[in-house]
């Protein structure tokens, strides 16, 4: 039997991520995100982080946070982190922000 779950209103809040990578820097952007791992846990009120490759050097990730507050106290800090991963990048990634309204988990 599959449990699934749906909800219809979700108040996480999300950051959205959408970068590239410069060609050929690849393994080193991910061997950068990985040294970042603990630190990226310890960010208060976030609950959830994915890194989705859409192609060779685009990149688009997904954090979700309990609150928006947390979103937005965690600001400061994430830009922070992610200054290590300026050298990979072939340009300044797209951030947009968003409030969770449908999610589907089985």
């Amino acid at each position: 039997m599959v449990d699934i779950s749906i909800h219809i209103r979700n108040n996480m809040y999300y950051r959205i991520t959408r970068g590239t990578v410069k060609s050929g820097k690849f393994d080193d952007a991910m061997s950068t995100m990985e040294s970042l791992r603990e630190s990226i846990g310890k960010i208060d009120g976030l609950v959830s982080s994915n890194l989705i490759r859409t192609s060779e050097t685009e990149l688009v990730a997904f954090a979700a946070y309990r609150t928006k507050e947390h979103l937005e106290a965690s600001q400061a800090e994430f830009k922070e982190l992610m200054v290590n991963m300026m050298p990979y990048m072939a340009e300044t990634p797209e951030i947009s922000f968003g409030e969770g309204v449908f999610s589907f988990n089985s």
